[in-house]
């Protein structure tokens, strides 16, 4: 089956739109100027029957869209096509004015008529600008203008060759040229283009009753076109730009704002900076909000393209788990900080780390002048408060606009939980940031940071059922960030959970016996492991 997006397909409909618009043009000519087709343009007539011909046979075979599914059953696609579009396509590929002008010869004029039967496939020209419109190629006020233009334009083409049929007159032409098609044609259209734009001079007027009636009907028709292009005009002018227009409307609200509150100048003008750094990165939208709407699958597949230089950036993604890494990209929120701006200090309790998505920020000392590192796109800050439950153990700063991605301590320990290896590697690298900055503070003779001691050994472990689920308790030990749980099955031990908050955990292990350890954690590193319990599971037992 033919794939209705694929090269070939979207080429040929290029190729059959092009022959379309031909047909459209010169048929009316040649059945108005009564001219004879022969040579090259006897050629192009044949070329473009046989693709309308072609172009029916091809149609049975290539898939559509039916509700949103691609549907590639050969009979649901003929049927749909027999009751939709066949019959169009069919009187436009079949040359019945070739075929009854010998059956028909004391009818020329009759036969003729039935080329007009051609001019049906420009249903197919309108399909195509739903489609281009849909496709959001171009703003939609545009688009809307230029197909308006268009279609005036092949009225006005048709309405020239009916008022040659009509024997219209075409005064005011020297007598050598009164015989020229081209002569007669011109003159025919400008007529046709005065009416409609409803100008008209007056120097070509209709003498029959025929012309007359025909006249009235175009000029009823510009009238109506003339009405509908300037309300286009208007609306095309009022939307041709509708975020820049939103964005200009919030500004002139803030401002009003600003202004009657007094706010100092400098900070209105930071409020402006802010909104024009919008502007200008995001076109005044929020990320957040502009896929709110969107399914889950659409969300995923959009977040995991806007930030994917980001991600490729991010030293603690390389290697990590394709799902892990949709779960975090899903659950990030953008923010934006302004040159200068703290996004925390030293000693505020932290619940959130960020990834740095464009910009600088500073890791900075108490005195707010002591810088110990510059951090660029695709580092990442915030994660020693937020994985060991303890103040922020240094101040952030913005150098310049900074485009930041936020994770919430909840959310991330509800991904991380099931990812033992990665949880294990980023509190890794947690430990070393907050070593390295410990050193610095130290050698910059600034408040150290206090470390307390490694976590004690957890004493205390006990197990009991819960249904089919297993629950795990064990004594606190004061000092601990958190907890780390490892089973033993089937001869070796995986991590169950490494970012335990509190002193129970709930385990669903396999039918059989499994072993069960516990340590403390801190930002000194983690305790010694608790003493082994074994619990043994079966189907049947109320207890383990």
């Amino acid at each position: 089956m033919i794939h209705p997006e694929g090269f070939f397909k979207q080429a040929w409909n290029a190729l059959i739109l092009v022959c379309t618009l031909f047909f459209a043009i010169e048929i009316p000519m040649r059945m108005a100027l009564g001219y004879h087709i022969g040579g090259w343009l006897f050629a192009i007539d044949v070329f473009i029957t046989v693709c309308f011909m072609v172009d029916v046979v091809i149609n049975f075979f290539t898939a559509e869209y039916v509700n949103g599914v691609l549907v590639t059953d050969k009979k649901v696609i003929a049927i749909t096509y027999l009751k939709g579009w066949f019959l169009i396509d069919f009187l436009a590929a079949v040359p019945l004015d070739m075929v009854f002008v010998g059956a028909l010869a004391t009818l020329s004029d009759t036969a003729r008529v039935f080329r007009l039967l051609r001019l049906a496939r420009m249903a197919r020209i309108a399909q195509f600008m739903r489609k281009l419109a849909q496709a959001d190629i171009i703003n939609i006020s545009v688009l809307r203008m230029l197909f308006l233009t268009f279609w005036v334009l092949m009225v006005a083409h048709w309405s020239a060759c009916v008022w040659i049929a009509l024997g219209g007159t075409i005064g005011g032409v020297p007598d050598d040229e009164k015989n020229s098609l081209l002569t007669i044609y011109v003159r025919s259209l400008y007529w046709a283009t005065t009416t409609i734009t409803t100008i008209g001079y007056g120097d070509l007027t209709p003498g029959t009753t025929k012309q007359t009636i025909f006249t009235m009907l175009i000029q009823l028709t510009g009238a109506g076109l003339y009405g509908y292009v300037i309300g286009n005009i208007a609306s095309l002018i009022a939307n041709l730009d509708v975020a820049r227009a939103q964005y200009l409307e919030k500004l002139e609200k803030i401002g009003t704002y600003m202004k009657f509150k007094k706010l100092p100048h400098a900070m209105q003008q930071e409020v402006r900076n802010y909104y024009t750094y919008l502007w200008d990165t995001r076109r005044g939208y929020d990320e957040s909000q502009v896929l709110v709407d969107l399914p889950k699958p659409i969300v995923e597949k959009v977040s995991m393209y806007l930030l994917q230089q980001m991600i490729e950036k991010v030293p603690i993604f390389k290697g990590a788990n394709e799902d892990l890494i949709r779960q975090i990209v899903i659950a990030l929120k953008p923010e934006v900080y302004t040159p200068g701006d703290y996004i925390f200090r030293k000693g505020d309790m932290g619940g959130t780390m960020y990834f740095i998505g464009k910009g600088e920020v500073q890791v900075v000392g108490d005195d707010g002048k002591t810088v110990f590192a510059t951090l660029s796109e695709g580092n990442f800050f915030g994660e020693i408060a937020l994985l060991m439950s303890m103040p922020r153990t240094a101040s952030i700063r913005a150098v310049d606009f900074c485009d930041l991605y936020s994770l919430e301590k909840e959310t991330f320990n509800g991904i991380v939980e099931h990812y033992p290896d990665f949880s294990a590697h980023i509190l890794e690298l947690a430990r070393a940031r907050a070593r390295e900055i410990g050193n610095r503070d130290t050698v910059t003779s600034t408040e150290a940071i206090h470390k307390p001691p490694r976590p004690a050994r957890v004493v205390g472990l006990t197990a009991s059922r819960v249904d089919d689920a297993l629950r795990l308790s064990w004594e606190g030990v004061d000092t601990a960030a958190v907890y780390q749980v490892i089973r033993k099955g089937e001869g070796r031990w995986t991590m169950v959970n490494g970012f335990v908050q509190n002193t129970v955990l709930i385990d669903h292990p396999l039918t059989g016996l499994s072993a069960y350890r516990v340590r403390a954690a801190n930002e000194s590193g983690p305790g010694d492991w608790s003493d082994v319990i074994e619990v043994a599971m079966s189907a049947t037992s109320k207890n383990p």
